[in-house]
């Protein structure tokens, strides 16, 4: 994943690196890059993303301290669920 531009590919090292490059959601290891994995259809469900802890449309906001990374399918079924 690492970011388009230096703030987000920071926030991404970061949060990997706090992390430990676990999905937030499932605990379990998330790949790095595409090539950590066999097929571009396990990368698209295994890529890392950044998940709103409390959701936007919940009143969350892009701030880092709401932000955690996740599986990409983690984060599409967690959806805008929030545990206040």
């Amino acid at each position: 994943m690492g970011g388009g531009n230096s703030v987000t590919g920071s926030l991404f090292n970061n949060l990997w690196a706090v992390q430990e490059g676990r999905c937030a959601i499932c605990g379990e290891p998330m790949p790095r890059g595409r090539f950590d994995v066999p097929h571009a259809t396990v990368w698209k469900k295994k890529r890392p993303s950044f998940d709103h802890i409390r959701p936007r449309n919940k009143g969350g906001g892009d701030e880092s301290d709401n932000l955690q990374l996740a599986h990409a399918g983690c984060n599409w079924r967690k959806g805008d669920s929030w545990k206040p």
